[in-house]
């Protein structure tokens, strides 16, 4: 069994309502890459498809008409958390998937005022290459919750310098 644990302060607390709905819309995992169909709101026992856009930060590239893109596999919502000072969800795999586990994704505040976006997950290979691959597929997980998390804090960075220009 993999465990993954990142965890990283993402800016102050005010940011939280932004965090929240980039986690709520499945922006977060747009900012890294990720396809999520359908794209709707986050609903608990919701039922989505992710795809790996392998141009990633590019987007992706089209052919006939369809955009090509890596099949992870299905996920089915959780546990949706929605509280003043934590948001985020978990979603565990379905048969398909290339990883067999769950993923949490996490924003919240904490007592300094800050902002800390978190991401945990718990799973084993379930595509036969992939665990032939042992390390690589640890790596890549550890990989895209970077992604994940270094997206957002680019969205916050983003929605800051929005703000204090709007504000002159």
């Amino acid at each position: 069994m993999n465990h993954l644990e990142h965890q990283r302060d993402v800016g102050p607390a005010e940011l939280f309502p932004t965090a929240r709905e980039a986690v709520f819309t499945w922006k977060l995992q747009e900012l890294a890459g990720v396809v999520v169909r359908p794209g709707r709101r986050l609903a608990e026992g919701q039922v989505v498809d992710l795809w790996l856009n392998p141009v990633w930060p590019a987007s992706p590239r089209r052919l006939r008409g369809r955009d090509l893109l890596v099949t992870v596999g299905s996920c089915v919502v959780s546990e949706v958390i929605d509280e003043a000072d934590r948001a985020g969800f978990t979603y565990r795999t379905l048969p398909g998937h290339l990883e067999n586990g769950e993923e949490t994704f996490l924003v919240s505040t904490d007592a300094e005022g800050r902002l800390v976006a978190s991401i945990t997950a718990d799973s084993v290979s379930a595509h036969p290459l992939l665990k032939a691959a042992g390390p690589i597929s640890t790596a890549s997980q550890t990989m895209m919750a970077k992604r994940y998390i270094s997206g957002l804090t680019k969205l916050l960075d983003r929605h800051v310098a929005d703000s204090a220009r709007t504000d002159t």
